[in-house]
């Protein structure tokens, strides 16, 4: 038996795929606005791309997971491409941009998308062996207790004491959830190796990495996996470790 803790975000759901779309449904909705003034989308949509990225990285140094910096990145991104392109601000696109931006975070969203492949067939089967499992998770408090109701994460995750939201910083949480069984193995299993491992792996946690295909680069990624991490391919392969 093991003492296992999870992440959220990229190891049990995705959320990538969430901003993506809202950019999609961005680009469709600046085209419809604009019609026959719009710009030519080989032009305005890398530069909006880009402004995104910068602007959102730049934001991301204050306000971390905060639910108001996406769409407001996503706004003034908007801003930013009217200023080189040359375009008068329009209160209407500015508004729904907004509005975009908002729909990336919802309950709504999240309740009509399933978990990623195997999470449920292993969490499912840990807890039928009785074994202890926990979920700390960092971002905005509300934003989180979204996708707990919306992806049903109470089967797994009854409650705050198993499922715990942090703004950022994981490592006083584990070390919590560490008091409360010091005679099992601890596991953590993350798909960021600086928020996820390197604090776990400091407090004798065994660190399992299960990489995700969409990582965003906020400015503080950490590369280098603590000695002794797991690495694996897929989440059903834990039943192995």
């Amino acid at each position: 038996m093991k003492l296992w803790v999870f992440d959220l975000d990229g190891t049990l759901i995705t959320s990538g795929i969430d901003y993506a779309r809202v950019v999609f449904l961005w680009g469709l909705m600046f085209l419809e606005e604009m019609e026959h003034r719009a710009p030519n989308y080989d032009d305005f949509l890398p530069k909006f791309l880009e402004a995104l990225r910068a602007v959102d990285k730049e934001r991301f140094k204050t306000m971390r997971a905060h639910r108001e910096r996406w769409p407001g990145s996503m706004v003034l991104a908007y801003k930013e491409i009217c200023r080189q392109m040359a375009l008068e601000i329009d209160p209407v696109i500015e508004r729904r941009t907004l509005e975009i931006g908002v729909a990336a975070l919802s309950e709504e969203t999240y309740r009509n998308r399933g978990m990623m492949p195997g999470v449920e067939e292993t969490l499912t089967l840990l807890q039928s062996r009785g074994e202890p499992i926990y979920c700390i998770t960092a971002g905005d408090v509300r934003v989180q207790w979204m996708k707990w109701r919306g992806y049903n994460l109470r089967r797994f995750f009854p409650s705050n004491r198993e499922f715990r939201v942090v703004k950022w910083e994981k490592l006083p949480t584990l070390v919590r959830l560490r008091r409360l069984r010091p005679d099992l193995q601890a596991v953590m299993v993350g798909d960021s190796i600086g928020s996820d491992l390197v604090p776990a792996a400091k407090l004798g946690y065994k660190p399992v990495y299960i990489p995700h295909p969409s990582v965003w680069d906020h400015g503080e990624l950490v590369n280098n996996a603590p000695e002794g991490t797991i690495r694996l391919e897929k989440i059903t392969e834990l039943t192995s470790v």
